[in-house]
């Protein structure tokens, strides 16, 4: 059977290509375009910006592949861009069945289905529940006919009705699931070898209130937090290397490295023994869940260090969000640790040579200018390789979004049809006491002023200062993206030749005692 996958960006490197490298690649919906193609179905995969021509890209699919099912994700601020989609489909074959699976139709499930754009949502895991799916609309006349399948929600349109089928367990054994297929993302991305990432495990132990974890825990029996065996993703890097010989860098993908030391350590030792016997090791980064636990022993950091750069882990990014330690205790549940624990194992990380990356959250419900400038001074004291800032945007579902909500912050419905939701995490959406929405943009953009004048050129800390501001405009960005990376690769080709000038010039002296110079050449 003929199926559609479509995935969303807001901002995007080019239409034709939305991606610039493979770290981009979402696993979700990876995983179940895996599984169709492994039962026998023909997947099309499209990467729809708001740019995408709908009608030369879905349409044209539609008029000439005649396909029975389209399967659409999506996170909360997704979420108007598939709907565009999806109603696009049902208007050239009302007979196609449309279903949606993510964090939005998982987290806001009922709001969702009722609305009746979606003939069915996953809510949880779907990897199984899409097989049966496509199984049974590829056996039925008409959708009435559907067997119950466990995760899935029905919109049955004659009767106006809908139908909640039960909630699988959660997957326990993950290795039982195949390696992503990436060569169907190729097409859509401008470099398939950069940084590719693997995802190591699914869940994750702690309850951080703007995550959406805590709400996915809820929604089925069996343990959350899982790990994929090291043996495993050592299988998947080689997959990797296998299809894109070209990579030099992988990215870990997982909430919480660090937070089980033994899975954590295992792998790191099956990295670093898969390295050893690579002419060129492969560099890899990861995320890291820092507690004053583990900083209570000096020894247990440095082990830790020490595990990660026999690795080659050249990148670490730790969650700070907010440099309140009241806002991250109070507000946030993040795991505990200090500010200058924090700014401790930035200094230690220095001396292994690993750069460690900052996650800022900022424009948190209960969040002060005073909390903020808490978050500038620590960030600055521990001068990360680099952050990533984002303005807080409520996911439905959330602990955090029910509490911007029930302060009357925001309306539920503007976070999924407000014009806002097109700069996810660029532009403030919630006016607070003695920290206004205006306030919070300034912020978001002079933060690298704050943050790293006079550790910095001046230079690089306008341009991001500039990037800032253009984040809240994802067309404008898009643009400022391709002219960055079209601007890098002419200056990485032009470094290229400056560094190697004196060895070019001592190959092009061989050449011309082979064959003359060109004056020689030209006089023959």
């Amino acid at each position: 059977m003929n199926i559609g996958c479509v995935y969303t960006v807001d901002t995007y490197y080019q239409v034709d290509k939305p991606f610039s490298s493979a770290t981009e690649i979402p696993f979700g919906i990876s995983i179940i375009i895996t599984v169709l193609e492994q039962h026998g179905h023909n997947v099309e995969l499209f990467v729809i910006t708001p740019e995408t021509d709908l009608e030369t890209t879905v349409s044209n699919y539609i008029l000439t592949k005649n396909p029975k099912l389209f399967c659409y994700t999506a996170v909360t601020t997704q979420y108007w861009q598939v709907k565009r989609v999806a109603n696009h489909v049902k208007e050239l074959n009302d007979e196609i069945f449309n279903v949606l699976g993510g964090h939005h139709a998982s987290l806001d499930s009922d709001q969702v289905i009722k609305e009746g754009i979606f003939d069915a949502i996953c809510v949880g895991e779907g990897e199984s529940a899409i097989i049966d799916l496509a199984e049974n609309v590829a056996n039925i006349s008409t959708y009435n006919q559907i067997n119950p399948i466990n995760n899935l929600w029905y919109f049955d349109r004659e009767k106006n009705n809908i139908i909640k089928n039960e909630s699988a367990s959660f997957r326990q054994d993950l290795d039982d699931l195949p390696y992503i297929n990436r060569n169907i993302w190729d097409k859509w991305i401008d470099n398939p070898s950069d940084f590719p990432a693997i995802l190591l495990g699914r869940g994750c132990p702690f309850k951080c209130t703007y995550c959406s974890n805590h709400a996915m825990a809820k929604l089925a029996e069996g343990k959350y937090t899982r790990f994929r065996s090291p043996e495993n993703i050592i299988g998947e890097i080689e997959n990797i290397l296998e299809n894109y010989e070209n990579v030099e860098r992988i990215y870990l993908e997982v909430e919480t490295f660090g937070a089980n030391r033994k899975a954590s350590f295992a792998i790191f030792d099956m990295l670093a023994d898969y390295n050893s016997k690579r002419t060129k090791p492969i560099n890899f980064g990861a995320n890291l869940a820092l507690t004053s636990n583990f900083m209570s022993s000096e020894e247990r950091c440095h082990e830790l260090l020490t595990k990660a750069k026999e690795a080659n882990l050249k990148t670490i990014n730790i969650g700070l969000e907010s440099g309140s330690e009241r806002m991250r205790k109070e507000v946030l549940i993040r795991p505990k640790y200090t500010n200058d624990e924090l700014v401790r194992f930035c200094n230690f990380a220095k001396g292994y040579d690993i750069k460690v990356i900052f996650f800022v959250l900022m424009g948190l419900p209960g969040e002060t200018i005073k909390d903020y400038f808490e978050t500038i001074r620590t960030a600055r004291r521990a001068q990360p390789y680099t952050c990533y800032v984002s303005i807080f945007y409520p996911y439905l579902g959330t602990d955090l979004a029910t509490e911007a909500l029930n302060l009357g912050l925001v309306h539920a419905r503007d976070l999924v049809t407000n014009d806002l939701s097109k700069a996810e995490r660029s532009r403030a959406i919630l006016d607070l006491d003695g920290f206004s929405s205006n306030r919070i943009r300034l912020e978001y953009i002079i933060f690298w002023f704050r943050v790293y004048y006079g550790h910095w050129p001046i230079t690089k800390v306008a341009f991001k200062t500039a990037t800032s501001f253009l984040k809240a405009y994802p067309y404008v960005y898009s643009k400022l993206l391709y002219l960055r990376n079209t601007f890098s690769i002419l200056s990485n080709i032009v470094n290229y030749y400056s560094e190697n000038k004196r060895t070019l010039k001592g190959y092009n002296r061989k050449f011309d005692n082979v064959i003359g110079t060109r004056e020689d050449v030209i006089k023959e």
